[in-house]
């Protein structure tokens, strides 16, 4: 029986597939190393696409699972790591809808776990929305806060930036004014503390 020409041509981070002189798919070289052999081995194209679908869903589970384990994901964060990877997006339907049912990906529980960590870190609502939004659009409104929570904040801040300056000189809340608003609070609340008595 006739083999298949298959050819492995690398790159720096990935291995491109041809097949009969047609580009089949790229794999990421370091996660395919221990199956290039059997790759070589297939002799039908039908064959060779179902074992690279396989092998995909294989070394995606691997991969999400050991991510998964050093710390919690956002849906949208996994997927664009697996496709920097090249994985095929059916893999990735998979391995996401199994995480989601096993209860390991869960994008309300880690939005919300996000927003308390940037909280903590001393991060306004409105700097806290624009850095979920690349994350989960879906849950910006996760990062609102009460106007009480974000004035002792606010509070908190200018006691550590002022240390001895000022708090009466025109410059010193300005600066204040810039990096709070650099910080993400409410134009109004940050006013109403530096400029009212």
């Amino acid at each position: 029986k006739d083999f298949m020409k298959i050819e492995l041509i690398d790159n720096k981070k990935f291995t491109e597939i041809w097949v009969e002189g047609e580009l089949l798919k790229e794999v990421h070289r370091l996660l395919y190393r221990k199956h290039l052999k059997e790759i070589l081995r297939t002799s039908e194209k039908k064959d060779l696409s179902a074992l690279l679908l396989r092998l995909d869903v294989k070394i995606a589970r691997g991969l999400v699972y050991k991510l998964l384990a050093l710390k919690g994901y956002m849906k949208a964060e996994l997927v664009a790591k697996l496709k920097r990877r090249k994985i095929d997006p059916r893999a990735i339907e998979e391995i996401v809808q199994e995480c989601e049912k096993l209860g390991y990906l869960n994008d309300q529980r880690e939005g919300a776990l996000f927003v308390h960590r940037e909280k903590r870190k001393g991060w306004g609502p409105h700097r806290i929305a624009l850095k979920l939004k690349s994350k989960a659009p879906e849950l910006t409104d996760l990062a609102s806060s009460s106007s009480e929570e974000q004035l002792e904040m606010i509070e908190s801040w200018i006691q550590k930036k002022l240390r001895g300056q000022n708090f009466e000189d025109l410059k010193v809340k300005q600066r204040l004014y810039r990096f709070l608003k650099n910080k993400g609070f409410e134009e109004e609340l940050i006013r109403q503390a530096l400029f009212q008595d």
